[in-house]
């Protein structure tokens, strides 16, 4: 009886416990929710505060902005420091960037203006910026011309440039349209026998007779101006290019060994000057007994022209 007795108190004493156990648990569980709730919840309030507290001032930044920079009347625009390169007039670039009197220094969109004047076809370089409180500084550089490109009808009298029609090109082979007339631009050499039809203001065509005769060029001015001057430089013909000179001497270049034939036009030059005799016309492709023919006085027309031996006349190759 008593074994029996005392199983009966252990199985009530186990679901005793049992149950305390399980109301233990469910109190740690309500107080784990409650405390990540309570996390949560101040977090919240910790992100809302950062967003309210960086908006207030976002607002107060930019109330201070407003007042003391960008409705500043000290910073308005009153000065500009123009380096035009001769390029335009200080009221075209006015024109052209949109910068008045009066603006606001901070509003004024400086990379706007730079894409604007750098289209302009004479633009080689241009740089602005803001010196405060109250100029814009501006600096261009202008392409350099060196040839005055003939068009694809150009008879050989039409070397009179046009403005806004007629191509120029500069040393790098960019071919550009000023609307402007420069007296620079009548005193270029022609370049003829080049084909327009595809160009545009700005490119670089793929042309190696362009490239051939920038290089020529290039070598030629090395000679003094006051001894041979570029009038014209002809590339109509694919072997050959042709320079005429102030004198209209004319000169037969091969697309080739451009250096000895320069070297051999130097010493000709020397040669013939020390003679007094004017050139008419010098076929340098020819490496030995070079041809070349002067112009002959009155008393002189029926003199025999032949061509001149470098080696008997004591310059070489």
């Amino acid at each position: 009886m008593n074994a029996r007795h005392t199983g009966v108190n252990r199985r009530k004493g186990g679901k005793s416990q049992g149950r305390q156990h399980l109301m233990e648990l469910n109190v740690r569980t309500a107080s784990l929710k409650r405390q990540r709730r309570q996390k949560a919840s101040n977090l919240l309030w910790k992100s809302l505060s950062t967003i309210i507290i960086l908006c207030l001032l976002l607002v107060v930044g930019r109330l201070a902005v407003q007042k003391f920079f960008l409705k500043n009347s000290e910073y308005s625009l009153k000065h500009i420091e123009a380096n035009l390169d001769g390029i335009m007039s200080l009221e075209e670039f006015v024109q052209t960037s949109g910068f008045t009197d009066g603006q606001n220094l901070f509003l004024l969109d400086l990379d706007q203006a730079n894409r604007k004047l750098a289209a302009h076809p004479e633009v080689l370089s241009v740089n602005i910026e803001r010196i405060l409180p109250d100029t814009i500084k501006v600096d261009m550089t202008r392409r350099h011309p060196i040839f005055l490109i003939a068009g694809n009808n150009a008879d050989e009298g039409g070397d009179s440039y046009i403005p806004g029609k007629s191509f120029l090109c500069d040393d790098n082979g960019i071919l550009f349209r000023p609307n402007r007339l420069n007296p620079e631009f009548l005193n270029l050499p022609v370049l003829r026998g080049v084909d327009l039809t595809n160009a545009s203001s700005g490119s670089h065509p793929d042309n190696n007779r362009i490239d051939f005769a920038l290089q020529l060029q290039k070598a030629l001015s090395e000679i003094p101006e006051e001894i041979f001057k570029i009038r014209s430089i002809d590339v109509t013909k694919s072997y050959a290019t042709v320079v005429t000179d102030a004198s209209d001497a004319r000169f037969t270049f091969g697309n080739k060994d451009l250096t000895l034939q320069i070297s051999r036009l130097k010493k000709l030059l020397d040669h013939f000057q020390e003679t007094g005799r004017q050139l008419e016309t010098v076929n340098l492709m020819i490496e030995r007994n070079t041809p070349v023919t002067f112009v002959l006085t009155p008393e002189k027309m029926s003199a025999k022209i032949t061509p001149v031996n470098l080696r008997k006349k004591g310059i070489s190759k």
